[in-house]
C-alpha cells in the first residue's frame, strides 16, 4: 500500500489533487518550487518598482515597464520620462538659486504713510567761515606779545584754517593741547547760533532761535541744528564723550528709525513732526553770512553749508552738504525714503538680506544703528589705528589724543583709505598699519529713514518794503548782501514707503518647485505618497506573503486513521 502512495505522487514534485487539506496541498506545492537566484527580498524589491512604474500617477512612467509594448516604445518612453526630469531638475535648481541667492525684493507699501509718522528732517547749517576775522586778529596782537603762551591759541588758529605756522608757534607741543583747549578754542572764534540764525519761524509761528537751534560738532567746525534729539538718546554714554555741552529747552522722545514714535508720544516733543504741507506749515529762517567777519573759508567759495539727516545721526557737512549763498532766497521740498521690512523679513540671514537690524549690530559710541554712525565710528577707529589720534569731530572719549598739524597727512590717508574699506575690504592702502582693524560692516540699516531734497532760489532784493523781523537790526543794503533766506517744508501729506520682504520663501519655493514637477512629469503631493507606498508599506508586505509561502510544513494530524482514502 505505501508503494502506491509512493507512486501517486508526480514525478515533479507536485502532490495530486487528490490531497485532502486545499490549503496544504497549496503550501506543499508553493515550498517545493525553487526561489529566485538573487532571494526573496531582491525579488520584492524588483517586483515593488515594476509594480510603481505600472500603477504609478507620474506621466508615462506606466509605459516604461508594459509588457505588452515593444522594446523600442519602452525605449521611448524611458528617454521621455529622462528628459522630462533633467528639464525638471534644471528648472528647479535656477528657483533653488534664486531662493539662496536672491531672498530680497523691494516694494511699495500698499498704505501710504502720514506726515504725522514722519519725524521733519534734522537741518544741520554751517558758515564756510571757519574763524570770525575779529577774534583771530586778536590772537594774533596776543600772541606777538605773549611769546610761547600766546601760541598756543595761534598754532590752534594756523591749524584750523591751514595756514603755516609762525614763530614761537614751532615751540609749542601739540601734546600740551587738550581737548578742553580745543573746544574752548572752537567755540570762541566760531559764529554762534544766535548771531547765524536772525528769524526762525517754525510752521508760521517766531520762535527764539537758540530755542530750535543747538551748536553741534562737525568736521567744518561747530555748526547749527534743528530737530536733533537729546545727546541721551544719541549717545551710548554721553558723559563718558568729549563732545559740546548742549542743553535742550523741548523734551525728546526716544524715536528711531527702526522702532518709530512710541504710542501717545505728544507732538511738542522731538523730534518734531511738520503739520501739513506747504511753506506755511514747515521752517523759515533767515541767515546772516556776515562778509566782513570772513577770515579763513572751508571752500573757495562763501556762505553756508546745508544737510538733512533723521534727528540720532551726526552730518558729515564737508562731503554730503548743499550749499546756499548769502544774497538767495532757497525753497527746499523735502522727500522722505523710508525703509520698512516684512515680518518674515527676520528670518533672512544677515548676509543674504544685506542689511542690518539694530539689535544686530551694536555700536560703542552710538545708540541707535544707522550706516553714518557705523561709518563715522569706524573712520575714528580706522584712523586711531593708523595714526595713534582722531580728528577733533570724532566720536571719541576724554582720553583720545586728538591729531595735530603732524597727524594731517597720515588722518588723509586714513579717511581716504576707509572710504575705500567701506565700498571693499580688500581695497586697504598697504602704507598704513591697519592689520589690527576689524572689518566695519557698515551695512544699511532694515529700518532707515533719509530725506531728499529739490532746491529753488531767487536773488533778494534790496527793496525798502522787507520785513522788519526778515532785517533784524541791519538795513537793506547789508541784508541782499550778507543774509539768505531758507524755507523746508513738504509737498505732500503722505508719502509711500519702501518695503523690503522674501522674494522667495519656503512657500513660494515650495510652489515653483511643485509647479514645475507637475508640468513636466504629473508629480503631486501623492505621488510621492506613492513611491514611500510601494517601497516600505507594499515592499514589506510582499516580503512578508514571499516568507510565509517558504516557511516549513507542519504535519497535519487527520483524525481518521487512514491518510488517503482510496488506500483501502
Amino acid at each position: 500500500m505505501s508503494v502506491v502512495v509512493r507512486r501517486a505522487r508526480r514525478m515533479d514534485g507536485r502532490v495530486p489533487d487528490a490531497w485532502p487539506d486545499p490549503e496544504l496541498r497549496r503550501r506543499s506545492a508553493d515550498s517545493t518550487t525553487d526561489p529566485p537566484s538573487c532571494g526573496c527580498s531582491c525579488h520584492c524589491l524588483r517586483h515593488a518598482v515594476a509594480d510603481f512604474t505600472q500603477h504609478s500617477s507620474l506621466h508615462g512612467l506606466r509605459y516604461v515597464a508594459d509588457p505588452n509594448i515593444s522594446r523600442a516604445e519602452r525605449l521611448f518612453w524611458i528617454v521621455s520620462f529622462a528628459l522630462a526630469c533633467i528639464f525638471a531638475t534644471n528648472f528647479i535648481s535656477n528657483v533653488y538659486y534664486k531662493w539662496t541667492h536672491s531672498p530680497v525684493i523691494l516694494s511699495l507699501s500698499p498704505e501710504p504713510t502720514p506726515l504725522s509718522a514722519i519725524p521733519f528732517p534734522a537741518i544741520t547749517i554751517c558758515n564756510m567761515n571757519n574763524a570770525k576775522k575779529s577774534v583771530a586778529l586778536d590772537i594774533q596782537r596776543r600772541a606777538q606779545y605773549a611769546g610761547v603762551e600766546g601760541s598756543k591759541d595761534r598754532k590752534m588758529l594756523n591749524d584750523f584754517c591751514g595756514k603755516n605756522q609762525e614763530g614761537y608757534d614751532f615751540n609749542v607741543d601739540e601734546s600740551e593741547i587738550s581737548w578742553k583747549d580745543l573746544r574752548s578754542f572752537m567755540v570762541n572764534v566760531s559764529q554762534p547760533c544766535h548771531e547765524m540764525l536772525v528769524l526762525c519761524l517754525w510752521h508760521s509761528e517766531t520762535f527764539k532761535c537758540e530755542d530750535l537751534f543747538n551748536p553741534t560738532l562737525t568736521d567744518e567746525g561747530i555748526c547749527c541744528t534743528f530737530n536733533r534729539v537729546k545727546r541721551d538718546y544719541v549717545f551710548q554714554n554721553p558723559r563718558d564723550l568729549s563732545d559740546l555741552n548742549v542743553t535742550f529747552p523741548f523734551e525728546s522722545i526716544d524715536w528711531t528709525p527702526e522702532k518709530g514714535f512710541p504710542p501717545n508720544a505728544p507732538v511738542d516733543w522731538l523730534p518734531w513732526r511738520a503739520w501739513g504741507a506747504g511753506n506755511h506749515l514747515g521752517l523759515s529762517i533767515v541767515l546772516n553770512a556776515d562778509l566782513d567777519e570772513y577770515y579763513c573759508s572751508s571752500e573757495v567759495s562763501i556762505g553756508f553749508k546745508i544737510v538733512l539727516h533723521n534727528s540720532v545721526e551726526t552730518p558729515k557737512m564737508n562731503a554730503f552738504a548743499s550749499l546756499l549763498s548769502p544774497g538767495l532766497e532757497a525753497r527746499m521740498i523735502v522727500d522722505p525714503v523710508m525703509m520698512t521690512t516684512t515680518q518674515l523679513f527676520h528670518t533672512i540671514p544677515a548676509k543674504k538680506r544685506n542689511c542690518v537690524f539694530g539689535s544686530e549690530k551694536n555700536l560703542t559710541f552710538y545708540r541707535t544703528y544707522t550706516q553714518r554712525n557705523c561709518a563715522l565710528e569706524c573712520e575714528a577707529q580706522f584712523t586711531l589705528d593708523a595714526c595713534s589720534c582722531v580728528l577733533y569731530y570724532m566720536p571719541k572719549n576724554d582720553t583720545t589724543r586728538i591729531c595735530g598739524r603732524k597727524d594731517e597727512e597720515c588722518a588723509k590717508k586714513a579717511l581716504k583709505a576707509m572710504e575705500l574699506r567701506l565700498v571693499d575690504d580688500g581695497n586697504v592702502s598697504s602704507s598704513l598699519n591697519t592689520t589690527k582693524t576689524k572689518s566695519c560692516g557698515c551695512k544699511p540699516g532694515c529700518n532707515a529713514l533719509s530725506y531728499k531734497m529739490q532746491q529753488t532760489s531767487s536773488v533778494l532784493s534790496a527793496r525798502a518794503d522787507i520785513p522788519q523781523n526778515y532785517l533784524g537790526k541791519k538795513n537793506t543794503s547789508y541784508f541782499s548782501k550778507n543774509m539768505a533766506v531758507l524755507h523746508v517744508f513738504y509737498t505732500d501729506t503722505q508719502y509711500t514707503a519702501n518695503i523690503r520682504g522674501e522674494l522667495f520663501g519656503f512657500t513660494e519655493l515650495l510652489a515653483n518647485t511643485g509647479g514645475l514637477l507637475g508640468l513636466f512629469m504629473g508629480f503631486s503631493f501623492l505621488s510621492a505618497v506613492e513611491g514611500i507606498y510601494f517601497l516600505t508599506l507594499r515592499l514589506w508586505c510582499s516580503v512578508h506573503r514571499r516568507l510565509e509561502k517558504t516557511s516549513p510544513i507542519t504535519p497535519i494530524k487527520s483524525k481518521s486513521k487512514t491518510p488517503f482514502p482510496f488506500t483501502q
